[in-house]
């Protein structure tokens, strides 16, 4: 009784109060939330310039997350990237000058092995970073590069995110200490709820957990009201599952198996990264819970192609290709950059800093097959996508290479 033709599974995790996204299950997807008719969302769709597609593609954001949702429109001010996050330092002092005078120079370090693998993997993908960013000042876009300040309508901060993390965690302890756990040979229990009236207010921030979420309407975008300063965007063609990896995971299997598997699987995992512990962004989680991933009940008989956001770090680049991927009897079949751009047509870092990459990269797999099914579409082993980053942290682009070859 599917509702849509192919079904598109996206594995995202809570991040932070400012990312309210669980473990989903969407043929598109959608957070949001700002007054007036404004949202800041993710749809499937995407627009492109025109080049050499055989190398990369100019992925416009902006427009894709805007589009089939109208009359709401995405937050101006969502892709106000114009200038590199830093440049390479220059010497401002000459050698000569009094030693009391220079700038210290912090002592330098012997690299690690994930150092120098890390720069070794850099210096594999480098040559097709260097040719793609030679050609792209010729077709970027005019329109970008006349965007040199602010938009005069930014990201406002009058709503209150919630934080969804916390009261998940707060809901699960409460359900797992007042309700009888099911027996193995139990059939898994999917609460289902539809959108079906314009403004949802029936659900809460309480009752929204651990149900399949769905708006099965063809053309209407359907508004979920959780607080009076928290309404969500709910786009066409659309269900979602909020929940932990440990209670839901079942609940999403089910449920993509009863509307006959998933083509595209699309997971953005929170690695654990010294960045992040930093900042507090969101809670990095141990790398070997995704093995807990039902994917054989996820997949189509068809075929399903699984695409997952990594860091630069090679162990987990490593992990997916030679543990992960055997584990689901996958293959690597892609391997994707996608390079962070300003709107000036300038990596938001240095393409070789030590710091930080301009880039993250996304592993493509799909189930081993002795013999090619003729109805499998082909998907380029390597490919840039050249883009302007959300201002919001952790904001993948849209795959629409994937989703729009979808059978």
């Amino acid at each position: 009784m599917s509702h849509v033709s192919s079904i598109v599974t996206a594995l995202n995790w809570m991040r932070s109060p400012h990312h309210p996204a669980a473990t989903t299950a969407l043929s598109s997807s959608s957070q949001c939330c700002d007054e007036g008719k404004t949202a800041a969302c993710w749809v499937a769709v995407t627009c492109f310039a025109t080049y050499d597609a055989q190398m990369f593609e100019i992925i416009d954001s902006e427009k894709s997350f805007s589009s089939g949702i109208p009359p709401y429109r995405l937050i101006k001010g969502e892709f106000d990237v114009f200038q590199p996050y830093f440049r390479v330092r220059k010497e401002e002092q000459p050698v000569d000058a009094p030693a009391a005078k220079r700038r210290k120079k912090n002592k330098s370090k012997n690299p690690s092995n994930a150092d120098f693998n890390t720069e070794k993997r850099h210096q594999e993908l480098r040559p097709l970073l260097i040719s793609c960013l030679e050609q792209l000042p010729n077709v970027w876009p005019i329109a970008w590069k006349m965007k040199a300040t602010p938009t005069a309508a930014t990201i406002t901060e009058n709503a209150q995110a919630i934080d969804f993390p916390s009261i998940q965690q707060m809901v699960e302890t409460a359900q797992n200490k007042f309700s009888l756990k099911a027996c193995e040979d139990d059939d898994v229990n999917v609460p289902e709820f539809e959108f079906v009236l314009p403004v949802t207010k029936e659900l809460d921030i309480f009752s929204v957990f651990n149900v399949v979420c769905m708006n099965k309407s063809l053309t209407d975008v359907k508004l979920l009201q959780l607080t009076p300063s928290a309404t969500y965007l709910i786009p066409p063609k659309s269900s979602f599952l909020m929940g932990s990896m440990q209670n839901s995971l079942d609940q999403l299997g089910a449920y993509v198996r009863k509307v006959g598997g998933a083509d595209l699987i699309v997971m953005d995992p929170p690695w654990p990264n010294k960045s992040v512990q930093r900042s507090s962004h969101y809670n990095t989680q141990d790398i070997y819970n995704l093995y807990s991933i039902p994917m054989k009940t996820l997949m189509s008989d068809k075929d399903t192609i699984v695409a997952i956001w990594v860091t630069n770090k090679p162990k987990f680049r490593n992990f997916i290709t030679k543990k992960l991927f055997p584990s689901w009897k996958f293959e690597c079949v892609a391997e994707w950059i996608w390079l962070k751009m300003t709107t000036q047509a300038e990596c938001v870092f240095p393409i070789d800093s030590e710091h930080k990459k301009p880039y993250e990269q996304l592993i493509i797999g799909r189930p081993i097959k002795e013999n090619k099914n003729d109805n499998q579409i082909d998907i380029p082993r390597t490919r840039i996508i050249a883009s302007i980053p959300s201002t919001r942290h952790s904001r993948k682009p849209p795959l629409h290479g994937i989703v729009n070859a979808l059978p």
